[in-house]
């Protein structure tokens, strides 16, 4: 997951002001000439932090904004009771290989190239004998006798 890579690295970055925070503290057992220094060491550690975390939340904001809108439409796709149209199945898979892909798995479905794609030639359809008369009724099966009149559908 890509987001994840960024959120750890603000993580190792929140850990090593931590690191920094404590080695200042450790400081502050020194005589009163690190007083000063100690005060505005701890000051800058914690605005620099909270001007990464802030600039980064804001940023991140805007991305996980646009990708709640990309997957709710993409759920509600999912969710809908019509059938899904021929280019609507294309773009889901489409979608599913670039994620299988950019987690580094195989591809389920492979797309050809529109030249590589093979031409439709064209089937003779059979032809299937309906079992209905002219009139619309169903002809008896063999040996069975119909309990209705045949001039009753006239």
């Amino acid at each position: 997951m890509e987001k994840a890579h960024l959120y750890e690295a603000l993580y190792l970055v929140n850990h090593g002001i931590d690191e920094a925070v404590r080695g200042v503290q450790r400081l502050k057992k020194s005589p009163k000439l690190f007083m000063e220094t100690y005060h505005k060491s701890m000051a800058g550690l914690e605005r620099r932090r909270s001007i990464i975390n802030l600039q980064f939340m804001l940023e991140m904001r805007e991305v996980e904004e646009d990708d709640e809108s990309r997957f709710e439409e993409e759920f509600n796709v999912w969710l809908s009771d019509e059938p899904l149209t021929n280019s609507e199945i294309c773009q889901l898979m489409r979608t599913v290989e670039r994620e299988r892909k950019l987690e580094g798995k195989p591809p389920l479905v492979q797309f050809l190239a529109r030249s590589k794609r093979p031409k439709k030639t064209p089937q003779k359809t059979e032809r299937v004998h309906s079992i209905r008369k002219v009139n619309g009724s169903p002809t008896p099966a063999s040996g069975v006798k119909s309990a209705e009149p045949e001039d009753a559908h006239a």
